[in-house]
């Protein structure tokens, strides 16, 4: 193999994983921070860093000082690099992600500011600077002291409680739902010293353990793709709620990762909200709605390697008599 052909192989391996490939596409459309390439990704700072490392050796990205913050651009060398990149900008759309890294590119965008101040000027790296918590359910905390505090509200596929231990102290009544009584024995333990109303209950979310209209609201988290037929969890969901009741479902957005068919028990690799909005309505529920969240569902494939899923919300109404 001559040295040029070495230098092409070299490049082309450095190039085939799609992270780096991802913010390649990113500092294409514009100079950013280590921190902002970050938060487009929906990923840590420490492993962009890493892949920016890699990308810096390989001579396709320049950066420039600026106080404590580092800014990043493309800069591709001449030569057959050149139509690399070329091939690489034309095929950009093809992968997964990139559209969630440009929407969330346009967020960071909008944010910067030419002010003076301390906060203007690190408020896109805040969220790798001031946001890191012990455990991180302060927010869902404060939000839940704005719900009625006379609700009986069902989890459904509750595992081992963590969502019930935010709201138990908020909710007049939680009526905790599961398949699996080891998750409930575990539930029952976290949430013992949880002040408000809780009840575990055990049965499917096909055939939830309730009566018609027994629950103010219902709502289930990361639940659906475990379903061979998500309609019938949802057809349950709307039975048990009273009439001007809530229904709420966050999931997984279409994914590849196939291997969390076996390690996972996910039936399904992630779904489109269009079919969960699709059996929300026709199960009756009106005003509809679904959105994309910033929050993703981290986790390490068999390898190792951290994956982050992205999350959205669908959410509807049962109608009133």
């Amino acid at each position: 193999m001559t040295a040029s052909n070495s230098s092409l192989s070299g490049t082309l391996r450095v190039l085939s994983d799609e992270t780096r490939l991802r913010i390649l596409g990113l500092l294409g459309e514009t100079e950013l921070s280590v921190g902002e390439i970050a938060r487009c990704l929906a990923m840590g700072q420490s492993r962009v860093s890493n892949h920016l490392r890699v990308l810096r050796e390989l001579g396709w990205i320049g950066e420039r000082h600026e106080g404590s913050f580092t800014y990043c651009h493309l800069e591709i060398p001449p030569g057959s690099a050149v139509s690399i990149w070329e091939a690489i900008a034309s095929s950009l759309d093809s992968l997964d992600q990139v559209e969630f890294d440009r929407r969330r590119l346009t967020s960071v965008l909008a944010e910067r500011d030419d002010g003076k101040s301390f906060f203007d000027r690190i408020a896109g790296d805040w969220d790798f600077i001031g946001s890191d918590f012990t455990h991180g359910t302060g927010r869902m905390e404060m939000i839940s002291c704005l719900v009625p505090g006379d609700l009986s509200v069902v989890d459904v596929g509750c595992g081992t409680g963590y969502i019930g231990r935010a709201l138990g102290r908020r909710i007049g009544h939680i009526i905790g739902v599961d398949t699996s009584q080891a998750m409930l024995d575990r539930a029952a333990e976290n949430l013992r010293d949880v002040e408000g109303d809780v009840e575990l209950r055990l049965g499917a979310i096909e055939q939830l353990p309730l009566d018609d209209e027994e629950a103010d609201a219902a709502f289930a988290h990361m639940v659906m793709h475990h379903l061979s037929d998500t309609r019938k969890g949802i057809v349950e969901m709307a039975r048990v709620v009273k009439p001007g009741g809530h229904v709420v479902c966050v999931e997984l957005l279409p994914h590849h990762e196939t291997w969390m068919h076996e390690s996972m028990a996910d039936t399904r690799l992630g779904i489109e909200p269009s079919s969960i909005e699709d059996d929300f309505e026709s199960c009756g529920l009106v005003d509809v709605t679904h959105e994309l969240l910033s929050d993703s569902y981290v986790v390490k494939n068999n390898s190792g390697r951290e994956i982050r899923l992205p999350l959205f919300l669908v959410r509807g109404s049962k109608k009133t008599v």
